[in-house]
């Protein structure tokens, strides 16, 4: 029986030119997508290139103006600007903390369009208050990037509620259902095969469409087998999700104007009310503190360390004793004051950058808690995850660059108070960045969590359907 209703879909598809409208409009949709995705990526690659190459020569005149002073020819170089005093490099030629795009970065926007993908921090400053915002605009934000993410997530949904929405109500409708009444074969389990078909169907039509897409745009992508595989599983889960929840109106409204309806009203819950509002309510319960308070409160303990330089300096050379040797209170100038002050400076500053940290945690950890709640998200943190563009990531690499930061000052500091000078050797010993993506992406946990969540309604709502043989005919 079930040969037969699969020859007999496949026909009914082809000839009502459904097969043809589906391959279509997702063709064109990932097609668009993954065009822009790849768009977005190449600008992000051209400003990095742009900052690489200024980065490049600014080193090469240094390394030039540094040669000429070990060979003991003059330069035309203020001596406040001298590449051989070490703060002159660690204060002008800080080095690059690129963030580099992940090989699926593309299909998924994320944060990356608020976030910078590349800082130099430097000696002076406060590494930990670093900006890493960027001027985006704000029509872009507020209706979103078409992405692969945003096809995926909002429009593949739509397609299977046109898709499916009238599979037994049409039959009603037509009068034809009283006959398959008369079948050797229930009218739930003929819908359950008709659905399983189709979702087969518009399946495999997605999948092979989204690998042609990769593959014409970002060749490169292949080479990325896990998170691709994982891609390809969890759009198939989510595909499973809403051929589950169109199977559960089909057999519980039975109405195609109705079934619509109840459809698009759980689409809007699901994709739209659900996640903005488990963000309002993170928003409202856990509020980020004042990025203004922040700074006004670092202006407070700047001022407060002036009137103590001193005695800071003290403590501090106490504390770094190896630092002390060779030196007396007349040579210490504005460089060792301000090390010594800016180390007071971060324990000080503590409390409100772990008070951030908290909040933001406090902010995840409830969409944790509600993310089962919608497919959705979970959806939406997968493909973040796999693209590497979640807010995780981006705070991850804020982490890496304080880390680097410190690495950088400890490596110029020591040469500061030694009164060393900076060579060409130095500079080839040079702390150098490399971002490491320490995120798990968690997909192949999502998409347990969406099929569980998928088979749980289906048996709640529908099982005492499957059960009953007087309700397996339902209403013709």
């Amino acid at each position: 029986m079930f040969t037969n209703n699969l020859l007999y879909e496949i026909k009914l598809l082809i000839r009502s030119n459904w097969l043809a409208v589906l391959l279509i409009s997702i063709g064109l949709l990932f097609t668009f997508a993954t065009f822009n995705g790849t768009k977005n990526i190449t600008k992000r690659l051209n400003d990095i290139s742009t900052v690489q190459e200024e980065l490049y020569k600014k080193d090469s005149s240094m390394l030039a103006a540094l040669t000429k002073i070990e060979n003991g020819e003059k330069t035309d170089i203020p001596y406040w600007q001298q590449p051989t005093e070490p703060m002159t490099i660690g204060y002008r030629h800080p080095r690059l903390t690129i963030m580099h795009p992940e090989t699926l970065s593309f299909i998924s926007t994320g944060q990356s369009d608020m976030y910078t993908h590349f800082k130099s921090p430097t000696v002076y400053g406060n590494n930990f208050a670093l900006d890493y915002s960027e001027m985006v605009n704000p029509i872009q934000l507020l209706f979103g990037n078409f992405d692969l993410s945003f096809v995926i997530i909002y429009i593949l949904p739509l397609l299977v509620i046109a898709f499916t929405f009238n599979i037994l109500s049409k039959e009603k409708e037509l009068g034809t259902l009283r006959l398959l009444g008369a079948q050797p074969i229930s009218i739930i389990r003929w819908l359950l095969q008709k659905m399983m078909i189709r979702y087969i169907v518009f399946t495999v039509i997605t999948l092979v469409t989204l690998l042609i897409t990769i593959s014409v745009f970002s060749i490169g992508a292949f080479t990325d087998t896990a998170n691709l595989a994982g891609l390809l599983l969890i759009v198939s889960g989510y595909i499973l999700f809403w051929f589950i929840v169109a199977c559960i109106v089909n057999i519980r409204v039975n109405n195609s104007a109705k079934n619509a309806l109840t459809l698009i009203g759980v689409w809007l819950l699901i994709v739209m009310v659900l996640p903005a509002t488990i963000n309002q309510i993170g928003n409202s319960l856990y509020p980020t503190p004042s990025r203004l308070k922040m700074i006004n409160e670092i202006r407070l303990i700047k001022k407060e360390n002036e009137e103590k330089q001193n005695k800071i300096m003290d403590e501090y050379l106490r504390n770094h004793p190896e630092l002390a040797q060779g030196n007396n209170e007349q040579k210490f100038g504005f460089w060792h004051n301000y090390f010594a002050s800016e180390k007071v400076m971060e324990e000080k500053t503590k409390p409100l950058v772990a008070e951030y940290d908290l909040q933001l945690k406090k902010q995840q950890g409830l969409i944790s808690m509600f993310k089962y709640v919608s497919p959705a998200i979970l959806m939406q943190q997968s493909l973040n995850n796999i693209a590497g563009t979640s807010e995780k990531h981006y705070n991850d690499y804020k982490k890496q660059v304080f880390e680097f930061s410190g690495e950088w000052r400890n490596y110029l500091v020591p040469m500061l108070f030694k009164e060393q000078k900076f060579s060409t050797k130095n500079y080839h010993e040079l702390p150098k960045f490399i971002y490491k993506n320490r995120i798990e992406n968690e997909v192949l946990l999502n998409l347990l969590a969406i099929v569980a969540i998928s088979l749980l309604i289906f048996f709640v709502l529908i099982g005492k359907n499957l059960k009953d043989k007087s309700a397996q005919t339902i209403s013709i």
